[in-house]
């Protein structure tokens, strides 16, 4: 008698989604009760996660989120202390000092004549230009 492996949970080297998909529906109709899922499958599952997202991967095959999510962050090696966050690969830039504030100058004329200028350096806390022009362009009524 010849051996064979179970081609259905034998993962492929880079599966789609789709093939993955049929992959656990075959699994899930072959099984007699309620039981572990593979760890062929589970790796095929997260190699999808390289190429789509966790929320994706998990909604399509119908996976615990979370589960998917730990085993995702346990393969990159991402061993998470209680109340830590994920590296959800984030960059932080340092841009040296601080930028220099930008200038603006703003002039308006109402259909009345009356005109505005306004010219300000930066952004000041007290100073709100839109309402300023909203209370120009209002006067004329």
């Amino acid at each position: 008698m010849i051996e064979t492996t179970d081609p259905i949970i034998t993962p492929t080297l880079r599966p789609t989604l789709e093939v993955v998909c049929h992959q656990f529906e075959a699994w899930g109709k072959r099984r007699p009760c309620r039981g572990r899922i593979p760890e062929a499958l589970w790796q095929a599952a997260l190699g999808l996660c390289k190429d789509d997202s966790i929320f994706e991967v998990s909604r399509a095959l119908r996976l615990n989120y979370n589960e998917l999510k730990d085993r995702v962050l346990k393969t990159k090696g991402v061993g998470l202390a209680v109340g830590q966050r994920p590296d959800l690969g984030f960059v932080k830039l340092d841009l040296g000092g601080p930028i220099a504030p930008s200038e603006c100058l703003v002039e308006m004329e109402a259909p009345n004549g009356a005109r505005m200028k306004i010219s300000f350096r930066g952004i000041r806390k007290d100073f709100d230009p839109a309402e300023l022009s909203r209370a120009f362009w209002r006067q004329g009524r």
